[in-house]
């Protein structure tokens, strides 16, 4: 009888051990699934802290853009309004002739057109008139020259008057060496 009560007292006693060598493992299974959890938490956090380093970074370089898009379209209007003044036709600037010698000048002339079609013109070209005045660089040693030169190609008889504007620099980037 004592043995049977030994032999339940040590059944009792290794099911007890046994219960709790598998609740240790269970806890130790435990641990290391939350140390595990505490890991990817920290890796998440610092993912995050990344991430929203470079929002913040994406929010300047977006702000900054914005700034310069809108500068950019400021000096597209002053440009475009430069470009429309520089346009119009009492700033255009006709080249006469492009023969020169070096010891010739650029001279601004002045030339008023009769109306009517420009004397040159031919085929699709003949619709255009030519009614006001054109300002022509033309290239010569002396103003009589000029005068002359202009006066060749656009002759007073038919209808054009010529005046000299002025002499243009000599340094000018076009000037023959």
């Amino acid at each position: 009888m004592i043995t049977t009560y030994i032999l339940s007292f040590f059944t009792g006693y290794l099911g007890i051990l046994l219960g709790f060598r598998f609740a240790l493992d269970r806890v130790q299974i435990a641990r290391r699934r939350i140390a595990n959890l505490h890991k990817d938490k920290i890796l998440q956090v610092a993912s995050i802290r990344e991430l929203a380093k470079a929002a913040k970074v994406s929010k300047h370089k977006l702000k900054e853009s914005e700034l310069l898009v809108g500068r950019l379209e400021t000096e597209v209007r002053t440009l475009e309004e430069r470009v429309g003044s520089v346009k119009r036709a009492d700033n255009r600037l006709v080249v006469l002739d492009e023969r020169r010698l070096p010891e010739d000048h650029p001279w601004i002339l002045s030339i008023s057109g009769p109306g009517g079609l420009l004397p040159e013109a031919k085929g699709d070209e003949g619709h255009e008139n030519w009614t006001g005045t054109m300002r022509f660089l033309v290239w010569a040693a002396t103003e009589k020259r000029a005068v002359h030169k202009a006066a060749t190609r656009y002759p007073a008889s038919r209808g054009f008057k010529l005046e000299v504007l002025e002499e243009k620099g000599r340094n000018g980037p076009s000037q023959a060496a």
